[in-house]
Parts: structure tokens; C-alpha cells; sequence
């Protein structure tokens, strides 16, 4: 017998399920000759008749017919069990950053790779400094992205790039128009922070420390820095951003950069690597967040 196309045996099944050729066609879409085609093809290779055939009645199966659905359910059903295990089985690449760094830096080189790499199944996961940190220690990730002044506390990373932070504003603030404010001034207004408890919080107060602002007179805090601007913009107080976050704000006029006599700050983008993890794709990955961040900087 010459050999069965899988095609041939779904559109033998079509008939039988569909009541008919012509219902056969119009389920998977394709011309009623071509069922006829495939149907009397796949007899010519088993030297059977499947169906017995008249003018104005549905075909009935044969005897023969009969016997051979039973096979072609049971190998079609093996046929997409195993096409499943083999998706299943696709290689998996999890990662973990901070919510700013996934939404800003990571979409474009995630594009990149999903369409290089099709096979590779992308676990995406997100969160604050502290819940990327856990993730990458527990061995939970093959990648990790987090933001810190420099090295992150106990694990090993290796920076992609710098990222400027900025002193932002409603357009409305009395320091909005004002040129080379001095930065003890801002003292004698409120702030929309980061929560203190946070590291992304500490960090930022500790900078700013650092740059001359003795005191920090905190009038909100929230979790992340999608609801930092949001405060901002509505007048609640001055906010120090990553600028990459609020570039289009700035360019539309809805925040305003305050020029405050100071030293610029940065944070550092880092990346870990799980050394457990043996896929080489991991590398692919990061040399694409680098390639985009050496354009953009």
C-alpha cells in the first residue's frame, strides 16, 4: 500500500463528520473537487472503496469505510498529541525585571528575538527591585534586569547602561520657569516619592542626599513610577524620574525638567545570568538589549 497523507485522512474524516463532500469542503475551507481528489486518492492507495456513492443521497460508508475511520481517529489523535508534545517541549527562556525596565528598555529587543527565535518559549515576569532580586538569587530566572547605582547587593551582574535621572514638575509648579535653582531650595517643597521601604526608594533619597538636598519634604509615596507621574502631573509635587520615562512628557509639555544646580545622577542598568542555565540564546538576548541601548544613549 502505498503510503497515507495525514491531509488525506482529515478530509476522509471531514465527510464522514460533515454528512457529505460538499459540507466536507465548506469546513476546511477548500474546493469540493479537492475533497473528491483526496477521497478517491486515498482509496486508489488502500485498492478499497470507502463510500458507496449515488446522485442525491449522502455518501454511506463501507464496510471497509467503516474499519478505516476507526484507524484514521486513532492516528490522527497520535498525529496531534504528538505535535503538542513537541510544542510543549519547546526550550523556555525566563526572565525577570523591574516593571520600568520590561516596559521601557525590553520591548524592542523581545520583539527582535521572538521573531529570530521562534522556538523559544519567552517567560516574561515583573515586579519591583526586591521581587527581581529574589527571583534571580532562588535560581527561579535564566535572566534577571534590575537598576542600581552600580553592583547590585549580593549578585553577580554586569551593566547594559547608564540612565539619567531628572527633577520633574507640572508645568504650573513655581520652579518650572526658574533657571539654576539652587538644590537646598527644594526643601521648601513636597516630593512624590518612591516608598521608603523600598530599594528603588532608598536609593533614590540617598542620591539626592548625596547631591545636597539635606532634607526630602515627602508629600506622597507610591509604588511604582507609572504612578510617580501621574502625582506629578497633577500637581501633587516634584518627583526625581528616570528621564527615559517621562521623554515624551517632557517633549509634549505635560512635565517640565527643573534646572537645579546639581551634579547629573544615573543609574545603572544591570543584567544577570543564571551559570546554571546552558542555553546559548540567554547571550542572544542581552546582546539585543545592549545593541538598542548603545543607539538610544
Amino acid at each position: 500500500m502505498l503510503p497515507v497523507t495525514f491531509r488525506s485522512l482529515e478530509v476522509f474524516v471531514a465527510v464522514i463528520e460533515s454528512g457529505g463532500f460538499g459540507a466536507a469542503a465548506a469546513t476546511l475551507g477548500i474546493a469540493q473537487p479537492s475533497v473528491s481528489v483526496h477521497v478517491r486518492d486515498l482509496e486508489n492507495k488502500l485498492g478499497r472503496r470507502l463510500f458507496d456513492r449515488r446522485p442525491g443521497v449522502n455518501p454511506e460508508l463501507t464496510d471497509a469505510g467503516r474499519a478505516y475511520y476507526a484507524y484514521a481517529l486513532e492516528a490522527l489523535a497520535k498525529a496531534k498529541a504528538a505535535t503538542s508534545d513537541i510544542r510543549k517541549s519547546r526550550e523556555r527562556l525566563r526572565f525577570a525585571a523591574q516593571r520600568f525596565v520590561a516596559d521601557q528598555l525590553l520591548v524592542k529587543p523581545l520583539g527582535e528575538f521572538a521573531a529570530k527565535y521562534p522556538n523559544i518559549e519567552l517567560v516574561a515576569r515583573s515586579g519591583t527591585f526586591e521581587e527581581v532580586l529574589s527571583l534571580c538569587r532562588s535560581g527561579q530566572v535564566d535572566l534577571g534586569f534590575m537598576l542600581s547605582t552600580g553592583e547590585v547587593p549580593g549578585l553577580v551582574t554586569e551593566p547594559l547602561g547608564r540612565y539619567r535621572l531628572s527633577l520633574i514638575a507640572a508645568p504650573d509648579h513655581p520652579l518650572a520657569s526658574q533657571r539654576k535653582i539652587p538644590i537646598h531650595s527644594l526643601t521648601n517643597f513636597p516630593f512624590v516619592a518612591a516608598h521608603d521601604t523600598s530599594y528603588f526608594g532608598r536609593t533614590i533619597a540617598s542620591m539626592l542626599r548625596a547631591a545636597g538636598l539635606s532634607q526630602l519634604k515627602v508629600a506622597s509615596q507610591a509604588q511604582d513610577m507609572s504612578m510617580v507621574r501621574s502625582m506629578v502631573i497633577a500637581g501633587v509635587g516634584i518627583a526625581c524620574s528616570l528621564r527615559r520615562s517621562v521623554v515624551q512628557d517632557l517633549a509634549a509639555g505635560t512635565l517640565v525638567e527643573l534646572d537645579v544646580e546639581m551634579s547629573p545622577m544615573h543609574l545603572v542598568l544591570n543584567y544577570f545570568r543564571n551559570p546554571s542555565v546552558a542555553i546559548s540564546e540567554v547571550d542572544a538576548l542581552v546582546d539585543m538589549v545592549q545593541a538598542v541601548e548603545v543607539q538610544k544613549n
